[in-house]
């Protein structure tokens, strides 16, 4: 009779067993699929910085090269003789 108590026993006992893991497992797969959705959206946020990113720095290589095509049709040459550098210069004076 005990064998048959005991038998009873290990058979509830695994049941309850069975029932805790399939409980941990339904907490697993919430939390692993919680962490997917995390990590996609954390993907998606880092496409759109670099990609912002990358932008902005196209947009100023093209500002760059602007103001640089701007420059050499503008340019100009300053000359500075040592004797103004000594005597400092004159505010009031425009240089075209």
């Amino acid at each position: 009779m005990a064998d048959k108590k005991d038998v009873e026993q290990n058979s509830e006992q695994t049941l309850i067993t069975l029932d805790q893991l399939s409980q941990t497992l339904e907490v697993m797969t919430c939390v692993v699929d919680r962490l997917k959705s995390h990590l996609t959206r954390q993907m998606s946020l880092n496409a759109e910085m670099f990609d912002d990113e990358a932008k902005v720095a196209k947009a100023e290589a093209e500002e760059r090269a602007e103001s640089s095509k701007q420059l050499q049709q503008e340019g100009f040459v300053v000359e500075i003789s040592q004797k103004e550098l000594e005597e400092g210069s004159d505010p009031n004076k425009v240089v075209h």
